[in-house]
């Protein structure tokens, strides 16, 4: 673009500061930041990984990336809420919903598949290996035992209106959420077309599994397809 002068006007820049090598301008630096720490807390565990290291994967100066994360503890903290929130807003809009405790059921287990997935980190492993003395991590810890109970709930529901099986509840709640979480170890995450069919997979998978006699996921499918998110 020229200038009335005729002279060409620099290419503006995007907002944000300066990174280490060459980058496109849409890219997203917090999100780079947080896949570069996701690949590097695999690899060296979150404590052996420097913030100069993620900086560097991440493509950015260590200072600059101070300008987007103050420390490694909030861009772990900022890894687990992108994650714990939307999963806890999920159960709540489920639990006011007219709905059988069957289909909150499938819903909620497909859409946390979907959310784990889609993630390029899995938020359990940094609940377990985070640092637990820490106040914040032992609230997202909290907060996973709430996603529990709210499963927990789900069940004890259903057992007493004949939609599921008596089982033991306690047990089969963590076994329903340590299937979705084990999921992003082995599932196909980087097409979300193939995304979505697993955890619709696993979803009906799981839901059968706790469906009493006589009682037909197919039928609990055909509920859920006609909720409504908005």
């Amino acid at each position: 673009m020229k200038a009335s002068n005729g002279k060409r006007k620099p290419a503006s820049r995007a907002v944000g500061r300066p990174r280490a090598i060459a980058a496109p301008a849409a890219a997203d630096p917090k999100a780079d930041i947080i896949a570069a720490a996701a690949r590097l807390f695999r690899e060296k565990g979150i404590a052996g990984a420097s913030v100069r290291e993620i900086a560097a994967e991440a493509g950015l100066k260590k200072a600059s990336l101070y300008y987007y994360f103050p420390s490694k503890d909030d861009i772990v903290y900022a890894m687990i809420e992108d994650v714990l929130g939307p999963a806890l807003a999920t159960q709540a809009r489920l639990e006011a919903a007219d709905l059988s405790e069957a289909a909150r059921l499938f819903l909620y287990l497909r859409c946390d598949v979907e959310l784990l997935c889609a993630a390029s980190y899995d938020c359990t492993w940094l609940i377990n290996h985070g640092h637990l003395g820490d106040a914040r991590m032992q609230a997202y810890a909290r907060q996973r035992e709430q996603l529990i109970g709210w499963l927990a709930a789900r069940l004890e529901a259903g057992v007493a209106g004949g939609e599921f099986a008596a089982c033991d509840v306690p047990v089969v709640a963590q076994a329903l959420l340590a299937a979705t979480e084990y999921s992003v170890t082995w599932a196909e995450r980087r097409n979300r077309a193939r995304i979505a069919a697993t955890a619709d997979t696993v979803a009906t998978l799981l839901t059968r599994g706790v469906l009493a006699g006589g009682r037909s996921v197919e039928a609990v499918k055909a509920e859920a397809a006609d909720f409504s998110w908005s």
